[in-house]
């Protein structure tokens, strides 16, 4: 028995002595690239060397040069990456210069129009289209906040009884008003809501508005607001439909949101949906100016009820500081 032992703890040893004898060191990649260098250059009072805080609409110059000591490189690709939510996105130039295949430089001149942390990194590839370095280096520049956004939040259809419903909402707040306390608080409220029936439907269906607490004519004259003041005279668009990746992926700073606006005609003090189809539903948006001369968004994302069957509207805000 302790001869076979002898002989099974041999065999395991020469096992192991071969294994160790063909294992191949792998590459490191945090070294492993480092024929490629990176250098962002600070030749203007625009550049971004590492890190910089900007405003919305600054203007911001990613300058750069790229080296590469031992291989030619036939292309550049200037990667963008600005959060989770937009992904990544590529620009590759080729070099068709021969003389710039070691060492290429380019200005990217950028107009800041998106709120929070962007970062660029610059890598190279050879003429098979391989990567071979980005300097292990990257810019980040961050823009501070120019708009406000105020997600999900319920504003409930006018109840005619305690008339304790939720059914005024303040665009600077996020925040909905009772009939009960918005006379009190008139100075904040923006609109209101009611409902009618379709009367173009064969089966029952119902037509969504809003409406200014300044609109000449009150449209649900059951909640009287005459004696409400001041009035805010916020103004809106009518609404547009399919405005949910618009919401989510347009709309990303202050002068977006403007941008989006003024593509609007904004003159309603309330809106005018005859048909459920054309007044406010899931998917669509209104755009406003308040009357301090800010543009926002408001964006309609369903119409439901709640657990007492009481109806609702949820919708999320975008607006400039």
């Amino acid at each position: 028995m302790k001869i076979k032992n002898i002989q099974k703890l041999l065999l395991t040893a020469a096992g192991i002595v071969l294994l160790g004898s063909c294992a191949k060191k792998s590459d490191n990649i945090f070294n492993m690239f480092g024929d490629v260098t990176v250098t962002f250059n600070n030749r203007s009072p625009y550049a971004v060397t590492d890190y910089k805080l900007v405003n919305d609409g600054d203007s911001v110059y990613v300058d750069y040069t790229i080296n590469s000591a031992k291989e030619d490189m036939y292309s550049v690709t200037v990667e963008r990456s600005a959060g989770s939510s937009s992904g990544i996105e590529r620009i590759t130039t080729r070099i068709t210069d021969d003389s710039r295949r070691r060492s290429y430089s380019d200005v990217l001149k950028l107009k800041m129009a998106r709120d929070g942390k962007t970062s660029y990194r610059i890598y190279a590839m050879n003429q098979k289209g391989t990567y071979i370095g980005d300097g292990y280096k990257n810019v980040t520049i961050e823009q501070s906040p120019s708009y406000m956004i105020y997600a999900n939040r319920n504003i409930y259809l006018p109840d005619t009884t305690t008339k304790v419903a939720p059914s005024f909402f303040s665009l600077a707040e996020g925040m909905a008003y009772s009939y009960t306390n918005g006379a009190a608080n008139a100075a904040k409220i923006d609109f209101g809501i009611w409902r009618r029936p379709d009367a173009s439907a064969t089966t029952l269906q119902y037509v969504y508005n809003l409406y200014s607490i300044s609109v000449p004519t009150n449209p649900f004259p059951l909640y009287d607001i005459s004696s409400w003041t001041p009035k805010r005279a916020t103004r809106f668009s009518a609404p547009v439909t399919s405005q949910t990746n618009n919401f989510l992926y347009t709309a990303v700073s202050g002068s977006a949101i403007e941008a989006l606006a003024k593509a609007r005609t904004i003159n309603l003090l309330a809106t005018a949906g005859t048909t459920a189809s054309n007044g406010l539903v899931a998917g669509s948006a209104v755009f406003f100016l308040t009357p301090e001369g800010k543009y926002g968004m408001l964006q309609i994302n369903s119409i439901t009820t709640d657990y007492d069957r009481k109806p609702y509207i949820n919708v999320s805000v975008k607006m400039q500081r």
